[in-house]
């Protein structure tokens, strides 16, 4: 089986590699600062960089990118690249490249995109995408490396450690909700805000101390 990877970062990268390990191949386009000729050779020539996005675009029915696939709304995110990808020169040769396909086979949804925050004019009937980003389990799994890097910067930027210390958590959405939790399994006394009641309510069930936006200069004094 072939797959392309256009861009993304650190991620998508042990993505391929896993998928390398496997055996498949692996088409990428925008990720060459990180595999060399050394880490290609490393996965039996199963990555395969290309010299154009048509290429790694024409390789395979599955495309991936990134998490989200852009940071400013106007290229595909690339931070192992020196090349840019406009999200719209981007759109019109996957597009092209579905039609193709279409036309060559008479199926429909050929062309299985998967990233994260799909810009909604790549809804056009023309590919199928399978944006991350709505998946409510991979948010949630998403979120424990945003916590534990949280952590470990807690730990690098204080002298006292976190047991019985004061910490405030601003939100309790799906990282707020794991966070405090964490920091209250290592002896934190944690504080969370929120604007809704409910959440409010949620937060002080769960043994957190609830704080209203309003509060939070009242708590620093």
């Amino acid at each position: 089986m072939e797959i392309s990877i256009i861009g993304g970062d650190l991620r998508i990268v042990r993505l391929a590699e896993m998928y390398a390990k496997e055996k498949y191949k692996v088409f990428t386009y925008g990720l060459e600062k990180y595999f060399d000729k050394n880490m290609q050779l490393k996965f039996d020539n199963n990555i395969i960089m290309c010299k154009n996005i048509e290429d790694a675009l024409s390789a395979s029915r599955y495309i991936i990118s990134g998490v989200p696939l852009s940071r400013d709304d106007k290229y595909i995110s690339t931070p192992f690249s020196e090349n840019k990808i406009e999200l719209e020169n981007f759109l019109e040769k996957i597009s092209n490249y579905s039609t193709y396909l279409l036309n060559k086979t008479q199926k429909e949804n050929n062309i299985n995109f998967i990233a994260g925050k799909i810009p909604d004019n790549f809804y056009n009937g023309k590919i199928n995408n399978i944006d991350l980003l709505k998946n409510e389990e991979f948010n949630i799994l998403n979120s424990i490396p945003t916590v534990e890097g949280t952590i470990k910067i807690i730990l690098q930027e204080r002298e006292n450690t976190i047991h019985e210390s004061n910490i405030v958590v601003c939100g309790f959405g799906r990282i707020g909700k794991i966070l405090c939790n964490r920091l209250k399994y290592l002896g934190a006394k944690v504080y969370c805000t929120a604007r809704k009641e409910t959440d409010l309510a949620w937060i002080r069930e769960a043994g957190y101390v609830p704080l209203n936006y309003t509060e939070i200069e009242k708590f620093r004094r």
